[in-house]
């Protein structure tokens, strides 16, 4: 018997998602600001979720993957903490109460920038209003009177997202500054990791969905030079700052990466 998902953003991220519920035989219905795309194949409705009530469609599971329209504070408060204060307040008004809710959020809240390294036990401490925000917005799910989680994605690459690449091919005349611990997630792996969250017998409260290998981001510049052709950089400044993202709590629950690394071939998927 499918079960039925409703997916709160119609990104690029939730598209993939969608996908991968559809292809399993399960029933999806998107949520968006935007009106609905009919080439998606799965039915939108438009619903502004910071200020309108979230339809009940006596969905099972629900996916969050929200975007912020403006890049400052109060875009972020809209875009990430009004639509899940506005979930909680439509939640009593439902019949059908879904039996899990899983949030996107961000290792954006953890704040350090010392090289350690974080799991989902470490203490948070943001730094910036982005942080301070998604943090809100974390405490906001935990509210929630039903099963929930955050997935807290490091940087995500894949098709269309290439600016670490454009980055390597200037990088020779214009270096960054720091050659820091950097953490990412494939797109596919994304996709794949909230579709697996979503279907475990028993969720923990916090999962980091990146890969399995932090790196200094010189070595990742290096990898993706060689690839164009390009010499690599020298000399190698010493790698301080950052953090290690570890990814053991994912890995513990059966999830499998199509990209455990920044050597798996997704940056060939640019």
């Amino acid at each position: 018997m499918s079960r039925r998902f409703l997916l709160a953003g119609v990104g690029d991220l939730n598209r993939r998602v969608a996908r991968r519920l559809l292809d399993s035989g399960e029933s999806v219905i998107g949520l968006r600001r935007s009106a609905a795309d009919p080439a998606l194949g799965f039915e939108q409705r438009s619903v502004d979720l910071a200020v309108e009530p979230w339809p009940d469609i006596a969905a099972d599971v629900v996916i969050i993957a929200l975007s912020a329209a403006q890049r400052d504070a109060e875009g972020y408060r809209r875009g990430y903490v009004q639509p899940v204060q506005q979930l909680g307040r439509s939640l009593q008004h439902w019949r059908t109460a879904p039996k899990r809710i899983i949030v996107v959020g961000s290792s954006r809240v953890y704040g350090a920038n010392d090289g350690r390294d974080l799991t989902e036990d470490s203490p948070i401490h943001p730094s910036d209003w982005g942080g301070d925000c998604l943090a809100e917005m974390e405490a906001a799910i935990d509210r929630l009177p039903v099963e929930t989680a955050v997935a807290r994605l490091s940087g995500i690459y894949g098709p269309g997202r290439d600016w670490l690449r454009r980055m390597a091919l200037k990088a020779d005349t214009q270096p960054p500054a720091t050659n820091h611990w950097t953490n990412r997630i494939h797109i596919d792996d994304a996709a794949a990791a909230l579709v697996h969250l979503a279907t475990l017998p028993a969720l923990a409260d916090r999962y980091l969905v990146t890969d399995r290998q932090p790196a200094p981001l010189f070595e990742v510049l290096n990898y993706l030079r060689k690839q164009q052709g390009l010499a690599a950089l020298h000399p190698m400044p010493e790698v301080a700052g950052g953090k290690r993202l570890l990814s053991d709590r994912l890995a513990g629950s059966g999830f499998q990466w199509q990209y455990p690394n920044y050597q798996s071939g997704g940056y060939e998927t640019l």
